[in-house]
């Protein structure tokens, strides 16, 4: 619909929308998000140890750069990694 103008615009992840730029010239992504998604780790509440272990992991990980490596390994070079302590 957007190639015969009968629409103006589609919303899809940031993600997503990229691979399109080449199929529709002129096309462009807009700064912002009208929905957001993260990428996260869960624990069952009653494992303590567990959540210990996976938070030091995961800020070890994150402030070595490994996580940054493994999302541009993907290709989720615009997935932002979480400032160290969330």
């Amino acid at each position: 619909m957007v190639r015969s103008g009968r629409a103006d615009a589609f919303a899809l992840s940031h993600d997503s929308l990229k691979p399109l730029l080449a199929i529709l010239p002129g096309s462009r992504i807009l700064n912002g998000a009208f929905q957001e998604t993260s990428i996260s780790i869960a624990v069952p509440g009653n494992r303590p140890a567990a959540l210990a272990c996976v938070t030091a992991f995961l800020e070890a990980s994150k402030r070595s750069g490994l996580v940054r490596k493994a999302f541009d390994r993907i290709g989720r070079t615009d997935e932002a990694v979480a400032p160290l302590g969330r």
